[in-house]
């Protein structure tokens, strides 16, 4: 099975790679939170998707099977934190579509957002937010060698 990892951008997007994405976010909804996407969802991320490729400081990469179909898709930005004055790279979604799990797509996903921010933004500090119930999640990021840094609060 041959898998393509590839940057998205703005000559590159299209209304039907848009719409393969909504449908994968869509599901990874349904898996964490047993709910699907909105209307208002659905156009909201596919603003965020828009400016992502608008701006130099977002990144959108997706995985493609050998019939050229999105079988998943990551997305990162570069944040600046405010107190030290430096920037790092947060991965903001990573999705596989279960069929394509344990295959190592989601790491190669992970790799490429990485290498993006080390070439383009000089800086090799990481960050991603996991939810504290979500143990197949924080499984997988200790395993590409993140660590438990911070647990966020919130009244949410």
């Amino acid at each position: 099975m041959s898998i393509h990892i590839q940057l998205l951008t703005k000559d590159s997007m299209n209304q039907k790679i848009g719409n393969e994405i909504l449908e994968l976010w869509n599901e990874n909804v349904k898996e964490t939170a047993d709910c699907e996407l909105e209307k208002s969802d659905r156009e909201a991320i596919l603003n965020q998707l828009e400016q992502y490729l608008q701006s130099q400081y977002g990144a959108i990469y997706i995985a493609t099977n050998e019939n050229h179909q999105i079988i998943g898709f990551g997305l990162a930005s570069i944040k600046k934190e405010l107190m030290y004055d430096t920037i790092y790279g947060q991965i903001d979604e990573i999705y596989v579509l279960p069929a394509y799990r344990r295959q190592k797509i989601a790491k190669r996903l992970v790799d490429e957002l990485v290498n993006w921010f080390n070439e383009k933004h000089d800086t090799s500090v990481v960050n991603v937010y996991v939810d504290l119930e979500n143990d197949l999640a924080l499984e997988f990021w200790e395993g590409v060698g993140l660590e438990r840094e911070f647990f966020m609060l919130s009244n949410n």
